[in-house]
């Protein structure tokens, strides 16, 4: 298996959207629902980072699941837009095959304790990044960005943007990964 810098993950992505190919076979094609399959294999850096109760996740947490990360600020509208569909999807999937982490990227947790009691986020894990560390190790370069991980731990498909996770093709699309 070749391995890639994360670096070059969004741009090879962006080459693999704009010429219409889908890379890793082995994966089901999930570009009709705005997702992306990096040109190979990454391996998604590690988390260390607590939650809203100040328990740590580590992705070895998490091995054997199919996770999506969830990378947003509560001062992004589109991240502020897509969070309930976000909780929605992780009722939707469960936890027995499946992992959804939302990552706060730098939000003072009072500020995120506000906005998450306007919306639902019932189910979902809210990860705290304080210090803003993850996004260079992500290559995480605007907001929201989300990546599905298979039970190894590799990065098989990204999104840039807002999506509508719990639509029944996306929780479909999904399934079909495990």
């Amino acid at each position: 298996m070749v391995r890639i810098n994360r670096r070059n993950f969004l741009g090879g992505c962006a080459v693999l959207a704009s010429a219409n190919l889908h890379a890793a076979a082995s994966e089901p094609d999930l570009r009709h629902l705005g997702l992306i399959s990096p040109p190979v294999a990454i391996n998604a850096p590690e988390l260390n980072i607590p939650d809203l109760n100040g328990a740590e996740h580590r992705l070895a947490d998490y091995r054997g699941k199919t996770v999506v990360i969830s990378f947003w600020a509560s001062w992004c509208p589109p991240c502020r837009k897509e969070m309930p569909s976000l909780a929605r999807l992780s009722r939707a999937l469960g936890s027995e095959q499946f992992a959804v982490l939302a990552i706060n990227v730098g939000d003072r947790e009072q500020r995120i304790q506000s906005f998450l009691e306007q919306i639902d986020h019932e189910g979902m894990p809210i990860l705290l990044d304080k210090d803003s560390v993850l996004p260079s190790k992500w290559y995480v370069r605007g907001l929201p960005v989300t990546y599905i991980l298979d039970g190894t731990g590799t990065v098989v498909y990204g999104a840039i943007g807002e999506r509508v996770w719990d639509s029944p093709d996306m929780i479909s699309g999904l399934r079909s990964i495990s």
